[in-house]
């Protein structure tokens, strides 16, 4: 049975995220060697040079720094997994409404899909039109995506996402619609990655305890990022005209480009969001400070076990 939050005294969750791309480190390579003698023994040294410097930038350097900050590889927790679920949202820039999405998750034969669609409604899209279909296939045991098709609609554009996660990298093409270049993959060589979706089921599988802190490698649009996940803790909060009891969690992100190499991520400035504090975990309120202000998502109605 649908619940509207809304006229039963509930109102919202925010859920704003925004995401792009970086750079990458090199780590310098120390060339310590001087050729003396004859031609041959200089010759060797510098087949061995290069051999030397080969083997740390394709072998050291495929494990970045960070990768050591990472917690996934422990896998997904034992709360009790998310049920066929169809949620509704409005999303709001600096307390304005401005669109609105409808969300369902169906779990069938050991595999997850969650759809999205939605688009920007009232005066805001009479200054931007949008339209978003989101789909995302995921292993319901591990809660690893397996790919996840997008398609955007603007007044004067369409753009098309692909995005293929396997057990090694991740590979997304962007198709833009027109446009006079042709579109690019973009390989991410880095294991394991989570789309947003998939990124929240495994967050709320874990034990959530209070000051617990998660860090993942998240993959959403055509970019990656590490987030970095606290919980704050337990706490009350008004979503509508009723107080629910939620878990509040605070949310950071760094761009990762193609050679894992971190970029502090200037859009996005400080986030925060509300699980409900029940068997379901649903997110209750996401808010986000960007670069243009403060955005928000909020839920509207949930029907469980649909």
């Amino acid at each position: 049975m649908a619940t509207d939050l809304n006229t039963s005294g509930t109102d919202s969750i925010a859920r704003g995220i925004f995401f792009c791309f970086p750079l990458r480190p090199l780590r310098p390579l120390r060339e310590a060697f001087c050729g003396c003698g004859s031609a041959v023994p200089r010759v060797l040294t510098l087949v061995l040079a290069a051999f030397f410097a080969i083997t740390v930038a394709y072998g050291e350097e495929t494990e970045p720094a960070w990768a050591s900050s990472v917690t996934t590889e422990k896998g997904a927790g034992r709360f009790q997994t998310t049920p066929n679920v169809h949620l509704t949202y409005r999303f709001g820039w600096s307390g304005i409404t401005a669109a609105e999405a409808d969300v369902r998750l169906v779990n069938k034969d050991g595999i997850t899909k969650t759809t999205t669609s939605g688009g920007t409604t009232g005066f805001a899209r009479t200054l931007f039109k949008c339209d978003i279909d989101h789909e995302c296939v995921s292993q319901r045991e591990s809660l690893l995506p397996i790919h996840i098709v997008q398609d955007e609609k603007y007044a004067n554009q369409t753009v098309h996402t692909t995005i293929e996660f396997n057990s090694k990298s991740v590979t997304s093409l962007r198709e833009v619609t027109p446009s006079k270049d042709s579109p690019k993959p973009k390989t991410l060589e880095f294991y394991p990655v989570y789309s947003l979706e998939t990124a929240l089921l495994w967050l709320r599988s874990q034990p959530l305890n209070d000051g617990e802190r998660e860090v993942m490698v998240v993959y959403a649009n055509n970019a990656a990022y590490l987030a970095t996940i606290k919980v704050v803790g337990r706490e009350r909060i008004r979503i509508g005209q009723t107080d629910r009891n939620a878990i509040k969690l605070e949310f950071n992100f760094k761009t990762i480009d193609s050679h894992l190499n971190l970029k502090t991520y200037k859009r996005f400035k400080s986030g925060r969001g509300w699980l409900s504090d029940d068997e379901y975990r649903l997110p209750l309120r996401v808010e986000a400070d960007i670069f243009i202000g403060y955005v928000f998502a909020e839920i509207e109605t949930s029907d469980i076990g649909m």
